[in-house]
């Protein structure tokens, strides 16, 4: 609801009950489509961004009006990114990356219009435009925080996107809860509502507050403030949740496991403190005038006053390592979120997946994805047709 302070997730998940040889699921957007009808379509969310701008409905302390032109602009880069133009502006393995998979989804040649672009790819966009222009921190980080937060705003639809579940049909509900374990890309917590068991959300809940803004959080028990006193405004808590918005596999998959490299250095860090005198010694004498290096020397600081203190690890894609058995995937593109389908061809406790396609395209994709699983296709809309009787 509105106003009330979201949840900080508990980081204590059992993994040997996930080694269980259970039925699992992954629910993709689909679902959301099915039920919560064309507002959740990429075209639907970007034009309400845009027009929630145009009739002053959003919250322009949170982001500005700009970011409505933002997007514009970007669109108008969309062409030139197909054609090459941006090829000598990617500097990391992610950039080349999504560029490559980018091309590969559009056809060169054609403009495309505003709503035909992924809501996803106009951050690449955005960082390949910020590549070019030499746009660097903090300012880079500030612009793509408000165009993250008018997407968000955008999804969320005034709270609307949390009430899809009350037209769920009763076969729906309970060919949910004969899976052991339910997995989502989803935002939203409709399953959790129905669900007979907690629901992992991978890329995180509009419902779960982020370790950005947690105050007990271990960043923000640093001296510094890096949100530079910046207090949340508790009616739009869906602006401040662990909702990951990126515009490549890669990048979502590091994102999700940023918290946890964060605490096994940090483990390490007093691991050495404690038991190596020289590494103690070089900890003590870090050059406190750099501002990287004094941080770092705080963390450690704090981490040996709290050994329990962690960064809170929020996605909790590592239990697909540990599902055995049949997964079905429902509402999910075989084309995106690659990097979840690595970590599932990776796990060789899986012995069947149940792909739910729409269309013939999607069939085919499932079957290069998962060459090397036993694949078991459905025509989804045979599925839904099912569950409706």
């Amino acid at each position: 609801m509105p106003g009330s302070r979201l949840p900080v997730p508990s980081t204590d998940f059992d993994v040997i009950l996930l080694g269980r040889n259970m039925k699992s699921a992954l629910i993709g957007n689909g679902v959301a489509i099915q039920f919560g009808g064309t507002a959740y379509l990429n075209g639907s969310i970007i034009q309400r961004a845009i027009d929630n701008v145009r009739s002053g409905n959003f919250p322009a302390h949170l982001y500005p009006k700009e970011c409505a032109d933002f997007v514009k602009q970007l669109q108008r880069e969309h062409l030139k990114a197909l054609n090459g133009e941006y090829d000598q502006y990617v500097f990391t393995t992610y950039d080349r990356a999504s560029l490559t998979d980018f091309k590969a989804r559009y056809e060169t040649g054609r403009e495309y219009d505003l709503t035909d672009i992924g809501f996803e790819d106009y951050f690449l966009l955005f960082e390949l435009t910020h590549n070019k222009l030499g746009i660097q921190n903090p300012e880079r980080f500030n612009y793509r925080s408000v165009l993250r937060r008018m997407i968000l705003d955008s999804v969320f639809n005034g709270g609307e996107i949390e009430t899809y579940h009350e037209s769920f049909p009763a076969r729906f509900v309970d060919w949910l809860n004969n899976h052991g374990y339910l997995f989502t890309t989803n935002y939203d917590s409709n399953i959790d509502a129905v669900a007979s068991s907690e629901v992992f959300h991978l890329h995180g809940s509009f419902r779960v507050l982020s370790e950005l803004y947690n105050p007990n959080s271990f960043r923000n028990q640093l001296e510094d403030d890096l949100l530079d006193g910046e207090k949340m405004d508790e009616n739009y808590h869906h602006l401040y949740s662990t909702c990951l918005v990126s515009y490549v596999g890669d990048l979502k998959s590091s994102s999700m496991d940023e918290a946890a490299r964060a605490n096994r250095a940090m483990q390490k860090f007093v691991d050495c403190y404690n038991n190596d005198p020289n590494i103690k010694k070089q900890i003590e004498e870090m050059d406190e005038s750099n501002v990287s290096l004094k941080r770092l020397k705080e963390a450690i600081r704090l981490k040996l006053k709290k050994p329990d203190l962690k960064h809170g690890e929020q996605y909790p894609h590592d239990h697909l390592k540990h599902i055995s058995g049949q997964l079905s995937i429902l509402g999910l593109s075989p084309n995106n979120d690659g990097h979840l389908f690595t970590q599932l061809n990776e796990n060789d406790k899986i012995d069947e997946i149940v792909f739910y396609y729409f269309g013939d395209i999607e069939a085919a994709d499932a079957k290069r994805r998962f060459k090397n699983k036993k694949l078991i296709l459905k025509d989804v809309r045979e599925f839904w047709a099912e569950m409706a009787v």
